[in-house]
């Protein structure tokens, strides 16, 4: 009976071990936020011109999207 217990002690414990490593990952992978354009942006891109709002040409030399606009995270290089 005790090899049934110890048994079943190692069991759990590896898959508790192996719920918080998947964990780990997943919350790794959700903390990098999508790049999203603000629309204004978008818009100048369309057009082949520059956004020309103040906040958007500060935000654009951090090489980051315009938040007050929108947008959300780095700016994407062009390929």
């Amino acid at each position: 009976m005790k090899i049934h217990k110890a048994l079943l002690a190692v069991v759990l414990g590896s898959f508790l071990a192996a719920g918080l490593a998947f964990a780990a990952d997943a919350k790794k992978d959700a903390a990098a936020p999508a790049a999203k354009v603000a629309g204004c942006c978008a818009k100048a891109a369309k057009d082949s011109k520059a956004c020309g709002h103040a906040c958007c040409v500060t935000s654009a030399k951090e090489s980051k999207n315009c938040e007050k606009c929108g947008g959300a995270g780095a700016i994407e290089a062009k390929k």
